[in-house]
């Protein structure tokens, strides 16, 4: 018998904190295309400056139990690597500290703080 993972999507207002950063981006000049994408039941959000390049951002909800799931955001790094920006339980938290990053980004300042880290 084979288990099946369930899904993780987004609900509604998830999807609009996490859309309005996109927006105030673009407006901003910083995004240009966003896509959505669906690897084994794991949702990504991914923001770009341009259609086909490396996505400057990618979010993504992870499930970690019932009632419990853990926002999660990426961006390049060194070689080609993944540099983890923000990450909360909370959409509110994860929001907040993601545009205080992206606004590192458009600055042109280095990505640092607590929540940075390169993942495997």
């Amino acid at each position: 018998m084979t288990v099946k993972r369930s899904k993780i999507g987004y609900t509604r207002s998830e999807f609009s904190a996490i859309f309005q950063i996109y927006s105030e981006n673009v407006y901003a000049g910083l995004f240009r295309d966003f896509s959505f994408t669906e690897v084994d039941g794991r949702y990504f959000i991914s923001f770009r400056e341009e259609a086909g390049k490396v996505p400057l951002v990618t979010i993504e909800k992870r499930r970690l139990g019932p009632d419990k799931a853990l926002f999660v955001a990426t961006s390049p790094g060194p070689g080609g690597t993944l540099v983890e920006i923000a990450r909360s339980e909370k959409i509110g938290a994860f929001v907040r500290s993601l545009k205080e990053k992206i606004e590192n980004l458009r600055a042109g300042k280095p990505l640092s703080g607590a929540s940075v880290r390169s993942v495997p």
